[in-house]
């Protein structure tokens, strides 16, 4: 009687530090979705004033709405992230995805606002004869995802392939900076 005790019991405790450890995974896996989410909200409403007064000069209709739109997501984002209420975060978070699932229109609409905000760096990209696809590749680079990201992203198996053309169109050699620091440099 006393061995089926301790069976029970190891089996128990084993059982409770299992659950433990499970526990302790999804803590962190919250807060690592948490200080992603935060670092997102910073990163946004850096951008909030400028996307406002880029809305006031543009005078091209599509831009100048898509950019609107984008930063009215924006708000309602930050104003998700300032309630903590959860069932707001996922509706803007659902809206988001919607935005983004459709590829091609999304990096589309990127490019065009990338051309209206960012001009300077278009133009260097046109100069060095980009088409629009490797544009709208260098506008997600711009955006801060990393090659890897934009390879999920865009499903292309020749992702790597295409930014060596990309790379080679800029002059920028196999061992010089990451595309992604000189796209980002451009921005300045």
């Amino acid at each position: 009687m006393n061995i089926w005790i301790g069976i029970l019991l190891i089996v128990l405790l084993a059982g409770s530090c299992v659950v433990l450890i499970l526990q302790r995974r999804q803590i962190k896996e919250m807060k690592r979705g948490q200080r992603q989410t935060e670092t997102l909200l910073r990163s946004l409403e850096e951008e909030r004033p400028a996307l406002a007064q880029m809305i006031r000069h543009i005078k091209d209709d599509e831009p100048r709405q898509l950019i609107q739109q984008r930063s009215e997501l924006l708000g309602r984002l930050l104003a998700a992230g300032v309630s903590h209420d959860s069932d707001r975060s996922n509706a803007v978070l659902d809206e988001v995805d919607r935005l983004v699932e459709e590829r091609t229109e999304f990096m589309r609409q990127t490019r065009l606002i990338y051309e209206r905000m960012q001009p300077t760096m278009m133009e260097r990209l046109r100069e060095c004869g980009l088409n629009d696809e490797e544009c709208e590749i260098c506008c997600l680079y711009a955006l801060g995802l990393n090659g890897k990201e934009i390879q999920q992203y865009t499903k292309d198996g020749r992702h790597y392939q295409n930014v060596g053309l990309i790379r080679k169109k800029l002059g920028l050699g196999e061992h010089d900076r990451n595309i992604d620091g000189y796209i980002r440099s451009l921005l300045k």
